[in-house]
């Protein structure tokens, strides 16, 4: 019985877990238990959607009401494409940076124009095509100078007043630029966007004399010229 006991000790101790060098050894069941979930969602504030969601953003743009709404919906853009590359060097701080007003072009597709900066009769803006199923794409087009010419460099920067006829071509639109408040003498570039995003220019009308207005319908082509 002397020798029995001892033995059983000596059995007892090399059969014992090892408590290693942290205290005793845990039973796996009970760290599967203790262990943090990994694939749980993580907190909204750092969830990122995988891709810019066009037709959601026409819609709040459609349903805001006040212009602080538009301005926070342009900084959303943003995340997409970066329309404050046309603004060049107009005042970040100017009032009515980053208004967005809409230009329906068909069901499916809107021309964005973001505000850069507002003059006596006239902004700066850019102009982003938003079209569903499609990334946001910021529309470039050869500059248009003040006596109507076109230049060679594309650019993302326009300037003037946005139209746009429902009834004619949907992917035409012109801008017209008054060179005086009473809009008789300045250019007007008719311009159709291109599938890539990009827009060509169709037509270019100029009046340069400010002193004898004519209506825009009425001056003459610049560009192109025959």
């Amino acid at each position: 019985m002397r020798i029995l006991l001892p033995a059983l000790l000596l059995l007892a101790a090399c059969t014992a877990p090892d408590p290693g060098p942290n205290g005793p050894a845990v039973p796996a069941d009970t760290l599967a238990e203790a262990a943090p979930d990994t694939t749980a969602s993580p907190g909204a504030e750092t969830i990122r959607e995988p891709g810019f969601n066009s037709v959601a953003w026409v819609a709040a743009v459609r349903d805001a009401e006040t212009d602080a709404q538009l301005v926070a919906l342009s900084a959303q853009l943003l995340d997409a494409v970066d329309w404050r590359v046309a603004c060049g060097e107009d005042d970040p701080t100017a009032e009515g940076r980053g208004v967005v007003r809409l230009v329906g072009l068909s069901a499916n597709e809107s021309l964005a124009e973001i505000t850069c900066q507002r003059f006596a009769y006239q902004s700066t803006f850019a102009l982003v095509d938003a079209e569903a199923g499609k990334p946001p794409r910021l529309v470039r087009a050869l500059g248009v100078t003040e006596r109507g010419t076109v230049t060679a460099d594309t650019t993302a920067s326009f300037f003037g007043l946005l139209t746009h006829d429902p009834d004619a071509d949907p992917d035409r639109f012109s801008i017209l630029t008054k060179s005086a408040g009473h809009g008789g003498c300045g250019t007007e570039a008719d311009y159709r966007l291109r599938p890539d995003g990009g827009a060509s220019i169709v037509e270019v009308r100029a009046h340069l004399d400010c002193d004898d207005p004519v209506p825009p319908e009425d001056w003459p082509m610049s560009y192109p010229l025959e």
